[in-house]
Parts: structure tokens; sequence; C-alpha cells
């Protein structure tokens, strides 16, 4: 090769390497390995049906040892892994209580990103999104041994839903009790492009995605989370604007116009959180949409599966 052909390709890879070690999502993590017991939150019950579940987000941006600012969570660092711990345990409760647990770590983006919008969160997401596919699939081919399950997940987590309801092959998705996409939205075109993901209308349907979001007021919605073309009341699990009332007298409605669950009852003072109020504004449940609807989600995930096995032995 000539030597000026040699000089301008080396120029072009320093200033290639240069430019890319300025971009943060160079500096990443160290790659989960989902062979090894660390890597994952389980709870077997040697059940006849599993939940794989995918973590909200927990971590905020940190520095390395260099100095680097870092937009993901690090699955060897002993304090992410206690920071996500508790998301894990009242995610168990809800949806394992009756099925064998499967929740692996991965390398979320953080809070950080997400109060950056939807730019920064569409360049960073594919990386975490790359380790929930690495895990599905050793999670299929290792430990669900041809069983029925649900698919969970809550904010960033349920954004890693919707991807694997895009993805599953038949076979797979003939399995699928139901897909809980909580705290995030599912669009029209995801619904006419992939059959995968099929609209929840009543309690028992299967095979089927829930999904909704939390709102005092339209005005608290957050940009990054709506709009949904679905959303369904989990505690009378009605898609039309029938008001449900939870035990502590809080009612909850289906906005037909937003797609959100309207709630009322609730002192949107006390759970409001200045730190990430660019995020979720004053009357935004986004971090209750779990625990609001606990009792009724348990109740839920056991309904689903109990039918979808009464269809199977009808066949």
């Amino acid at each position: 090769m000539e030597p000026i052909k040699k000089l301008w390709i080396l120029l072009v890879l320093v200033f290639t390497a240069c430019h890319t070690s300025e971009i943060p999502e160079c500096v990443m993590p160290d790659t989960p390995d989902y062979t090894k017991e660390q890597m994952w939150y389980v709870s077997d019950k040697d059940a006849e049906a599993d939940v794989f579940y995918i973590l909200p987000t927990c971590v905020w941006d940190w520095q390395d040892t260099s100095g680097n600012i870092i937009h993901y969570a690090d699955v060897y660092n002993p304090e992410h892994i206690e920071a996500l711990l508790p998301s894990n345990q009242l995610a168990a409760e809800i949806f394992g209580m009756e099925a064998n647990f499967y929740s692996p770590y991965y390398r979320q983006i953080t809070l950080d990103s997400w109060m950056e919008g939807e730019r920064v969160i569409e360049e960073r997401f594919p990386y975490a999104m790359d380790d929930v596919n690495k895990a599905f699939t050793y999670y299929m081919e290792h430990e669900n041994n041809g069983r029925p399950f649900v698919l969970a997940g809550f904010s960033q987590g349920a954004k890693c839903v919707v991807e694997l309801l895009k993805s599953l092959k038949p076979e797979i998705a003939s399995r699928l009790i139901a897909a809980y996409v909580i705290g995030y939205r599912v669009t029209e075109e995801e619904i006419e492009t992939y059959s995968s993901i099929q609209p929840a209308q009543k309690s028992d349907d299967t095979g089927v995605t829930i999904c909704y979001n939390s709102v005092e007021s339209p005005a608290s919605i957050c940009p990054v989370l709506s709009p949904s073309a679905i959303c369904i009341n989990p505690l009378n699990w009605r898609c039309d604007t029938v008001t449900a009332t939870t035990s502590d007298n809080v009612t909850v409605q289906v906005d037909p116009v937003n797609k959100v669950l309207l709630v009322k009852g609730l002192d949107c003072d006390k759970y409001y959180l200045p730190s990430l109020g660019s995020l979720f504004p004053k009357g935004n449940y986004h971090l209750q949409e779990l625990t609001l609807y606990k009792e009724s989600l348990q109740n839920n995930v056991k309904i689903r599966k109990e039918r979808y096995l009464e269809l199977q032995t009808e066949q």
C-alpha cells in the first residue's frame, strides 16, 4: 500500500477513535454473563408457569475509576444490585406468587438518561436492550423448558417488554400467558405491525398486552412514556370509562382521549419528587404504578394463568 494511503487510513482511524471516545455510550460496564447465577434474581417455586420480569430504572449516572461518567448500570457493582433489589422483591410478590420468577440484571440506562429526553433515550437504550435480548434467549434455552410464561416490566422494563414482543417467534408466542407493559406505551403502529401485540380487553383474555399510565390529570402526563394507543383499568379490567375504586377510596378511570388512568383521591404533593420533577410533574403517579394496584395485579396474573391452562386442556 502506498505510504500516503497508509497515512490517510491511519488519520481516519485516529479521528474516528477520538470522536467515538467522546461519546459516553462507548464507556460501558462489563457485559453480563447470563450463565452465572449472580446475573439473575430468581424465585423458583417448581410451578407450571414462569414470569420473565424486566426491572425499571433504579440507577443514576456514576463515575468509574478513570473519572468517566457512565450512563448504564453495572451488573457487577454490589451497590447497583442493592438499588435494584427492592424492585425485584416487589415484582416477585406481585407477579411471582404462583410462578417461577426470573429477572435478569442488565445494563439499564440511568435516570439521568431518561431526564434528557427521547433522543438520548433512543441513542442509549439499544445497549440495554441487547442485554435483555441475550438474557431472554438464555432463559428460553436453559430455564423455561417449554412452560407457559408471563412477560412483565415496569417503566424502562416495560419498554423492553414491548421490544421483546416484537421479536417473539410463533412457537414462543403461543406460550405467552400475557404481557404487562406497565408505565410505558404501546403505539398504534406497533399494534398494527406486530401480531404478538394484542391489547387486553378484559380480566382473563390470554396472549394479550396490558398497558396503563396513571396521572391526576392529562396535564401531568410524562411525554417520554406517553401517548399510548391502549389503556386498561387494572382495578376493574375495563377499557371504557367505568370508574373503579381502591380500598382506600381512590377512584381510577380510563381517559379514552389520552389513554391514561385518571386517579383521584391521592395527595399529589405527597407523591411528588422534586429530583424527578422534570420527568414526572406533580400529579404524575408513575412511581405508584405497581403499589397502587398491587392486589389486583396479583389476582390478575393468577386469573390469566389459570385461564391459559384451561384453554390448553380444552385443545
